[in-house]
């Protein structure tokens, strides 16, 4: 299989992971914060350790905590519902976001009456700067939320930007990392974030089972879960204090093993320079074939290892299902869990788009198959494969 879906989750994952993972399953693998026993103590060192690394990461020395969850999913419905919302609330989210960020938010307005607003784009899908400002005078920010980096177009946002205007104007800001963490350097001090969520199975290469959130030091959440974590175990309620009040069940100990390894792994590679340049290489084939549409960033601004294409005459899941199926090569058709963008993509015609997300162990030969692939589609193929297939991707 040549594995083009790294948006989705990085495959394969170096190998310091994989044996990690089964060295801690087979000889480690006790639950951390629970126990004095020396394994136990040693999980519990190990979580701490691995929350170090991630503030290192950050550049967040002395500035922020973090909370482990089990995604970042998880992570993020933990700050939202975490808020302390009241009706009439603004919150602001580009048009990249995720539906791990626009759901959570969904169930706000529903519950809450909060409303949900978002940032302007210029005409070539760039982050409209100015009109976010007016827009700020206008209706005050509670929450800014972006994506660091967009899952269908590669598009690096300015975060930064935006976060500095907000900060102007009292806001709460919320950089959703799932897609970056790890693969752009992230300065906790100049992004100006009060939260940064990262999910562990994508850029960060660990497995699944692990994500969390950065949160600024003072800045107070209501907990969303509540069960047993190991410390007071006698008092009813959830502890008082960051990030514990945020953190309970059964650690994923292995995942976070395996995350430990990859963070070790990461300081040794440069994901952002393979990863670029093969980028570059993909968007020069692809702009040599005809009847193809691609979805990238907008002009002169970072690209990370994401494109979008449709091909001219098949939506895109028949073209994802022939390259499957022909070809064996993976790669995700339709919205992508990130249906605003698509609006302004106006790929209706084609039902989403045809994703293809790069990783650090992809090659230019991966991308020469997939060229090859693309050049060679035949619309005959369809009347061998599976409707089911057909619509199973979203």
């Amino acid at each position: 299989m040549i594995y083009l879906d790294n948006g989705a989750t990085t495959f394969p994952k170096p190998d310091c992971v994989y044996d990690a993972v089964d060295r801690y399953n087979r000889t480690s693998a006790v639950n951390a914060g629970r126990g004095a026993y020396r394994a136990a103590r040693e999980a519990t060192a190990m979580v701490r350790e691995v929350k170090q690394d991630l503030i290192s990461l950050c550049d967040a020395r002395g500035q922020a905590e973090v909370v482990l969850t089990p995604s970042v999913t998880v992570a993020l419905n933990q700050i939202i519902q975490g808020l302390f919302w009241n009706e009439g609330d603004v919150c602001y989210v580009s048009p990249y976001e995720h539906n791990a960020v626009l759901r959570p938010l969904r169930l706000m307005e529903k519950r809450f009456g909060i409303r949900v607003l978002q940032l302007p784009l210029r005409e070539d899908l760039s982050i409209d700067l100015e009109e976010t400002e007016r827009l700020f005078v206008g209706a005050p920010p509670k929450l800014v939320c972006v994506t660091a980096v967009s899952n269908v177009t590669g598009y690096v946002l300015p975060a930064r930007e935006v976060f500095t205007i907000a900060k102007a104007h009292g806001a709460l800001t919320l950089l959703d990392a799932a897609q970056a963490m790890g693969l752009v350097r992230m300065q906790f001090p100049r992004l100006k974030a009060d939260f940064i969520a990262f999910a562990g199975h994508k850029t960060l290469y660990a497995p699944f089972g692990i994500g969390g959130f950065l949160i600024r030091n003072g800045i107070d959440l209501k907990p969303l879960l509540a069960g047993g974590n190991g410390i007071r175990s006698e008092d009813p309620e959830m502890p008082r204090h960051m990030p514990e009040k945020m953190e309970c069940a059964s650690m994923d100990s292995p995942a976070i093993r395996g995350l430990q390894a990859s963070l070790a792994w990461l300081r040794t590679v440069d994901p952002w320079q393979k990863e670029s340049e093969l980028t570059q290489y993909l968007l020069q084939r692809l702009e040599a074939l005809p009847e193809i549409t691609i979805y990238c960033a907008p002009p002169n601004a970072p690209q990370a290892g994401v494109v979008s294409i449709n091909l001219e005459g098949f939506r895109a899941n028949e073209v994802a299902a022939i390259l499957d199926r022909e070809n064996d090569i993976a790669v995700r058709a339709g919205h992508h869990c990130a249906g605003l963008i698509h609006t302004h993509l106006k790929n209706k015609v084609y039902d989403g788009c045809l994703r293809i997300s790069l990783g650090f162990f992809n090659t230019k030969e991966d991308i020469d198959a997939l060229i090859a692939g693309l050049s060679s589609i035949d619309r005959n193929v369809l009347k061998n494969i599976d409707n089911n297939i057909l619509r199973g991707n979203c």
